[in-house]
């Protein structure tokens, strides 16, 4: 059975150009998942065909057209992000061929299976995790059996009436590491950045602001597995910008001791991988975990996210400020913290400016006092967060607001979650750019404060249109809908 695997990239108009913005622009690394499953169909006899537009930097489905014409199955992977790129490759494929079986999986089309099968010319969703559902699906078609015994999957009958299967267990600790990896020996030369590679699956926590999938369900390969596989990604390291692995993760560091057994097995097996990976501020201070990690990282980021205790409490990090800073601290006596990004969210629902600027003085204090790299990230309505559904049930937002390219410039979606005035905003960044300057003086090579003004406030509050007397412009509620127009902010991996 021919497959066709699509990856679209996050995309939107800039200056009237539709390009891939955010992570997707620089190519970072390679998206794990698409890639695992190729090599899945691969290894199960089937012929695949990997369209990485990711990499090629476009929505463009015609390089692929004779795949499309004798191929016997397409498979989409989407986030929310990428969720308008992939309505597009759709399109496309529906233009050559309308009998052609089309399947989607990843964040969105899990969240959403329902409304894409009831408004998009899709035939299956595979909610959750898919290298067994993709294989059993395959084998249906290809073998015409009934669906209804492939875990995961939704589908609309001949009737068009959606069904939504059984949901498979999740696939346990001990099996995470018995899927191949993904075949990079095809990867773009000099393309991407960075190699990915996954140690676990899930997270520990449940963070109020957090779309993770999995949240509260950990899952983490054998240290030695992981160390296994570890070795053989790096073979492929030549085909990427830099000799650096990025663990996608949802937190690396979560159980230390899991961690120091494998940089344990890395020093024994005469390893040394540069590594990239996301860490909690209470992992980062038990013992022997940076001092032993440190020879190995290249860079990680912490999600700090708050810089005054309640909003952590409200956010629910199980951290606080004393242990934020003593992490920071910890990083700075052993050499390594300018390797940190610091990630702190501002204008979360229940801020004013007064709690934004808590977070920002708490966040320069430890640039200052540490020399941590600090990334200041406006608020996001993203699908999937408990945050979001709570507004979702107050129906101020839905899962049509993210069908077209565009929704970080939507006003209005920018609102529902941050309630401080544009004025206040405008302020804010100038203070910031102001900042911003002062690091420059001992950090001349790097910027140590990433941040961005809300496109949405640039474009419909120019500057200009404030008066020294004006005392700001209207509350959530009054804010009406204008056209969607806005970018997404970059998060740099490797460099």
């Amino acid at each position: 059975m021919k497959i066709l695997l699509v990856a679209p990239p996050i995309m939107d108009y800039v200056e009237g150009q539709l390009c891939p913005i955010a992570m997707d622009a620089t190519c970072e690394c390679p998206p794990y998942g698409i890639y695992s499953l190729a090599r899945i169909l691969k290894d199960n006899g089937h012929e695949v065909v990997l369209a990485d537009l990711i990499a090629r930097g476009s929505n463009d489905m015609q390089p692929f057209l004779p795949d499309l014409q004798d191929c016997s199955l397409v498979g989409i992977g989407a986030t929310t992000l990428s969720w308008p790129t992939a309505r597009d490759v759709i399109k496309q494929i529906r233009q050559v061929r309308e009998d052609l079986p089309i399947v989607l999986g990843g964040i969105h089309p899990t969240m959403f299976d329902r409304y894409i099968l009831s408004n998009f010319p899709v035939q299956f969703v595979i909610r959750g995790e898919a290298e067994i559902s993709i294989t059993a699906l395959c084998r249906a078609l290809e073998n015409n059996q009934g669906l209804s015994e492939v875990p995961n999957l939704s589908w609309r009958d001949d009737e068009g009436k959606i069904i939504r299967n059984f949901l498979g267990p999740l696939i346990p600790s001990h099996e995470l590491a018995l899927f191949p990896l993904p075949d990079y020996s095809e990867l773009p030369e000099g393309t991407y950045k960075a190699l990915s590679i996954e140690s676990s699956r899930g997270c520990a926590f449940d963070c109020a602001f957090c779309s993770t999938s999995y949240r509260r369900c950990w899952r983490a390969m054998p240290a030695e597995s992981f160390v296994d596989r570890l070795a053989s990604v790096m073979e492929h390291l030549g085909r990427v910008q830099y000799p650096v692995v990025h663990i996608v993760d949802d937190e690396f560091s979560t159980k230390p001791e899991r961690v120091l057994a494998i940089v344990d097995l890395i020093r024994r097996r005469g390893l040394a991988p540069q590594l990239v990976y996301d860490s909690r501020a209470t992992d980062l201070l038990a013992d022997g975990f940076v001092a032993d990690i440190a020879e190995f990282t290249h860079r990680f980021l912490v999600g700090a996210e708050c810089g005054y205790d309640e909003g952590l409490q409200r956010a629910g990090k199980g951290t606080s400020c004393r242990i934020l800073e003593n992490a920071a601290r910890k990083l700075y006596q052993h050499g390594i913290s300018e390797r940190a990004d610091f990630s702190f969210i501002i204008g979360l629902p229940w801020e004013t400016r007064a709690e934004v600027e808590k977070t920002i003085r708490f966040a320069m204090h430890l640039l200052g006092n540490y020399g941590v790299r600090v990334l200041l990230q406006w608020y996001c309505e993203i699908p999937g967060s408990r945050l979001w559904q709570e507004e979702r049930e107050k129906q101020l937002v839905n899962e049509a607001m993210y069908d077209d390219y565009g929704f970080f410039r939507d006003l209005y979606l920018f609102r529902t979650g941050v309630q401080i005035e544009p004025r206040d905003i405008w302020e804010i960044t100038e203070t910031l750019d102001k900042l911003l300057l002062v690091t420059k003086v001992p950090y001349r090579h790097e910027e140590m404060i990433e941040f961005a003004l809300p496109d949405p406030i640039g474009s419909c509050f120019p500057r200009q249109t404030f008066s020294e007397n004006d005392t700001g412009l209207g509350s959530l509620r009054e804010v009406s809908r204008p056209p969607l127009r806005v970018g997404i902010p970059l998060r740099r991996i490797a460099t």
